[in-house]
C-alpha cells in the first residue's frame, strides 16, 4: 500500500518495523522518493508536504467535551459518512486525517485528550503512521476505518469549526501557551531517577517526550539529566533504541523558551509516593485498621482498584467501569503497574491482587442498558453495561433552518397519525431511554431515494450514536448467530425481506423477540451464548409489500407505506450535506425529539393499525392458505362443496401449490378464519374419515353414510 500512497501523490517517510519514528535526519523536509515506497517496513504520511492534517485523540472521554466547549462535536466527525480513520486498535484513541491546502502549526492544548497535527513551528511536517505499519505496543498493522462513502483517496476537507478552531489557537488563543517560561525549580536528581524508573520505556511516544522534558527541565538540561533519560530509554523492547543522536536532538529541543510550555520535572518528582507507603501489602482482609495518613490512601487506592476492575464471567476478561470496555491483563498492568504499592522492594502485580482480593466484584456477561450505571442488577443477575452516558452529546437548539428541516423531512409521511406516532416513538426513545419499547416501526416504498431510509435508519443512528447503532442485511439474519447485538441499541433491519415464505415466518419470529422479549439471547460464533436485558430499539425499512410474515394476531410491527416521490438533487443536498452530515445534527436532533410531547405513545402498546399493516397482512398470506381462501370466495374446487374431506383437499392443495401441507394442518386451516368450519370424524364400514362442515353446520348431525353419498354426487342437498 505504501506504493499506492505515493502514486496518489502523499509525501512519505520511513518508519522501521515496530517503530513509531522516524530515525534519519532531515525525514520531515526530504519526503523518500515515490520509487522507493515498495520497499517499506513501515511509512508516516508527512502532513505540510501532503496537503494533509490529523485530529489524533488520545483520549476520547477527554476530546469529546473539550471539543463540544468549542463547537466542535467529535461523535459527529467519527460518524461522518466521508470519515477516513487510522485505528491502532487501542481503546478510547483515534485518528481522523483531512485535506488542509495551507499547513498549520500542530497543537496539543491542555486537559484536551487532543492533538491538531500538520507542521512544526517552522512548518516543516508533522507524520502519521500509515497502516498497515505494525504498532509498536500492540504488534498489530495499523487498519484504516472509513465511513460509509469514506475513501484515503478522497480525504474529505477538514470542517470549517474544526479549522476556525485550529486558527484560534494558531493566533495565540491557546490555553495552554502561557507568556512566561517557568523558571526551572531545582529537583533532587535521584529522585528524579527514582520518579522515571516508575514509567516503562515502553510507554507512547508522547508520553516518552513528556518524561524527557521533565527531565530536561528539573535538571535544567545538565548532561546528567539527558544521561539519566538517555539511561531509561535503553531499555525499550517495542523498537529499537532511537540513538543517543536523535535523543540529544530531542533533549536541546526541550529549552523553556518564552511563549512554550514544558512539562516540569517538579511534576515528575511529585509521583513518588512518601516512602511510607512502600511496605508490604497485607494478605487477609481483616487487616488491622490504618494507622497513618500513608496508610489509609494506600487502602483507599486498592478499593479504587477493586470497584474499578470486574471480572466478567462470561468472557473470562475484567471490564473497565470508567471505560465502559473489556480490557485485558496485559492492560492492566501496563496501566497500574507503575502506581502499584511495593512488596519485598517489587511493585505488585495489579491483576494478582484483582485474583486474590476476596473484595473482587464479578457479573454474568456484557449488557446494554441506557438507563443504567456501568454495573446493573437485572432480575437478581449483574452485569457490565457497555453504554457510555459521555457519548450522548447535550442538545442544541435547532435554528429554525434546522427545524424546517426535519419537519419536512417527517412530512413526507402522509399519514398524520402514524407521524405523530414516529416522531413520539424516536421521543420516547431519547427522553426515556431506561424503558424497553416494545414495538417497531416499518416502512416500506418501492419508490428509491425518497426517504425510507432516512427515516427509519439515519434519524435513529445519529440519536443513539454510531458505536451503538448496527444495519442487519439479510444475511446476518438469516445467521444462527447474532453476537453483533452485543453493545447496540438501535438495530435497523435494512430491505427487510427473506427469499421464501417460510423464511419470512422465521426472521419475522426472531426479530420480534428483539423487539418485545425481556431477555436477548445471544448466540456467539466459536462460543456459548448468554441472556442479557434486552433494550434493543428495533427499525426497518424494505421496497416489498410483504417483507414481514404477519397475521391479525402480530401486535410489534407499525408498518407506513412512503408514498413520498423520490428526493431531487437539490433537496439531498439540502437535507443531507446542509443538516445531517454536519457535526451538529445530533445534537440538534437530540434537542428536537428531547421536546416532543408524548401524549399518544405508551412503550406497552400494540402497534398502530395501520392500512399500510392490513396490506401486509394481506401479503403475507402463506401461498396454501391464499389458494383456499380464493375458492372459498369463489365456492370452487377445492372447497365447492359445503362439507369436504380433509384429505381430498389436502391432496388438491399438494397437487396445484409449492407448498405441501399435511391433512391435519389443512383440518387447522378450514376451522380458523374466514373459513370458520367445523370437524366431524365418523365411519363407513371399516374405513374412517375425517370432514370439515364449511357452511350449513346446522347438517353436522348428518351421517357419515348421508355425507359420502353427498360427496359422491348421489345427493344434491344434504338437508333433504
Amino acid at each position: 500500500m505504501f506504493k499506492e500512497y505515493a502514486a496518489h501523490g502523499w509525501k512519505l517517510c520511513a518508519i522501521k518495523r515496530g517503530g513509531k519514528l522516524p530515525d534519519y535526519p532531515q525525514w520531515n523536509t526530504k519526503p523518500i522518493p515515490a520509487d522507493a515506497a515498495d520497499g517499506l517496513d513501515g511509512a508516516g504520511l508527512l502532513h505540510a508536504l501532503s496537503g494533509t492534517a490529523a485530529l489524533d485523540i488520545d483520549n476520547i472521554d477527554a476530546a469529546r467535551p473539550w471539543l463540544a466547549e468549542r463547537n466542535v462535536y467529535l461523535d459527529a466527525l467519527l460518524a461522518d459518512d466521508y470519515a477516513v480513520r487510522i485505528e491502532s486498535g487501542r481503546h478510547g484513541r483515534a485518528k481522523l486525517l483531512y485535506r488542509m491546502a495551507k499547513p498549520l502549526r500542530t497543537f496539543k492544548p491542555k486537559a484536551s485528550g487532543l492533538e491538531l497535527r500538520c507542521a512544526t513551528a517552522n512548518l516543516a511536517s508533522v507524520q502519521d503512521v500509515l497502516p498497515p505499519s505494525i504498532h509498536p505496543v500492540t504488534g498489530k498493522p495499523y487498519r484504516w476505518e472509513f465511513g460509509l462513502l469514506g475513501d484515503w483517496r478522497s480525504l474529505p476537507a477538514i470542517p470549517s469549526a474544526l479549522l476556525s478552531l485550529w486558527r484560534e489557537l494558531a493566533e495565540g488563543d491557546c490555553e495552554d501557551l502561557p507568556a512566561q517560561a517557568e523558571p526551572a525549580p531545582s529537583v533532587d536528581l535521584e529522585k528524579l531517577r527514582k520518579a522515571l524508573a516508575k514509567h516503562s520505556p515502553d510507554c507512547e511516544y508522547d508520553e516518552w517526550i513528556s518524561l524527557g522534558m521533565k527531565m530536561h527541565q528539573g535538571t535544567g538540561g545538565a548532561q546528567e539529566g539527558f544521561d539519566a533519560w538517555a539511561a531509561w530509554s535503553k531499555s525499550i523492547k517495542r523498537a529499537p533504541y532511537p540513538g543517543d543522536a536523535l535523543l540529544k536532538t530531542h533533549w536541546l529541543s526541550f529549552h523553556s523558551a518564552p511563549g512554550k510550555r514544558v512539562a516540569t520535572g517538579a511534576a515528575l518528582a511529585a509521583e513518588l509516593p512518601a516512602e511510607a507507603d512502600e511496605f508490604p501489602i497485607e494478605a487477609v482482609d481483616d487487616a488491622p485498621a490504618p494507622v497513618n495518613e500513608a496508610e489509609a490512601k494506600r487502602l483507599s487506592a486498592l478499593d479504587a482498584l477493586y470497584e474499578r476492575f470486574v471480572f466478567v464471567i462470561w468472557n473470562q476478561e475484567y471490564f473497565d467501569a470508567e471505560r465502559n470496555a473489556l480490557i485485558g491483563d496485559k492492560a492492566i498492568r501496563h496501566l497500574l503497574t507503575p502506581y502499584m504499592p511495593r512488596k519485598n522492594g517489587r511493585l505488585a502485580d495489579p491483576v494478582d491482587m484483582l485474583m486474590r482480593t476476596p473484595k473482587k466484584t464479578d457479573v454474568e456477561a456484557m449488557a446494554f442498558h441506557p438507563g443504567e450505571k456501568a454495573i446493573f442488577e437485572f432480575e437478581g443477575k449483574r452485569y457490565a453495561n457497555t453504554f457510555f452516558a459521555s457519548s450522548i452529546p447535550e442538545p442544541l437548539e435547532p435554528t429554525a433552518l434546522e427545524l424546517e428541516k426535519i419537519e419536512w423531512l417527517f412530512n413526507r409521511i402522509d399519514d398524520p397519525f402514524y407521524r405523530e406516532w414516529l416522531r413520539e416513538f424516536y421521543a420516547h426513545m431519547v427522553q426515556h431511554p431506561a424503558l424497553k419499547i416494545r414495538t417497531a416501526p416499518l416502512i416500506w416504498s418501492k419508490t428509491e431515494g425518497n426517504g425510507k431510509s432516512t427515516i427509519a435508519h439515519t434519524i435513529p443512528k445519529l440519536l443513539a450514536g454510531a458505536d451503538y447503532y448496527i444495519g442487519v442485511n439479510q444475511s446476518a439474519l438469516n445467521s444462527d448467530f447474532n453476537d453483533y447485538l452485543i453493545g447496540k441499541w438501535v438495530v435497523a433491519l435494512t430491505e427487510f425481506r427473506a427469499g421464501t415464505r417460510g423464511e419470512r415466518a422465521a426472521i419475522s419470529k426472531k426479530t420480534e423477540e428483539w423487539i418485545a422479549d425481556d431477555m436477548l439471547n445471544v448466540t456467539v460464533k466459536g462460543g456459548r451464548g448468554y441472556s442479557a436485558p434486552n433494550h434493543l430499539v428495533v427499525t426497518a425499512s424494505t421496497n416489498a409489500d410483504d417483507a414481514a410474515q404477519i397475521d391479525d394476531n402480530n401486535r410489534k410491527w407499525a408498518v407506513h407505506r412512503l408514498n413520498a416521490p423520490p428526493m431531487t438533487k437539490a433537496e439531498k443536498t439540502w437535507i443531507f450535506e446542509e443538516f445531517l452530515r454536519l457535526p451538529r445534527a445530533r445534537a440538534v436532533l437530540r434537542h428536537y425529539f428531547m421536546n416532543v410531547p408524548i401524549t399518544m405513545f405508551n412503550p406497552n402498546e400494540d402497534a398502530p393499525r395501520t392500512s399500510a399493516r392490513q396490506e401486509m397482512i394481506e401479503s403475507s398470506i402463506s401461498l396454501d392458505v391464499e389458494l383456499l381462501q380464493t375458492a372459498f370466495e369463489e365456492i370452487a374446487e377445492p372447497l365447492a362443496k359445503d362439507v369436504v374431506l380433509t384429505r381430498e383437499v389436502g391432496d388438491y392443495v399438494r397437487r396445484n401449490c409449492a407448498v405441501k401441507p399435511s391433512n391435519d394442518k389443512i383440518g387447522k386451516i378450514l376451522c380458523g378464519p374466514p373459513f370458520n368450519g367445523q370437524t366431524k370424524v365418523f365411519r363407513v364400514g371399516q374405513a374412517l374419515y375425517r370432514c370439515v362442515f364449511l357452511r350449513g353446520t346446522s347438517l353436522y348431525s348428518a351421517t357419515g353414510k348421508d355425507i359420502m353419498e353427498y360427496l359422491s354426487g348421489n345427493v344434491v342437498d344434504l338437508k333433504t
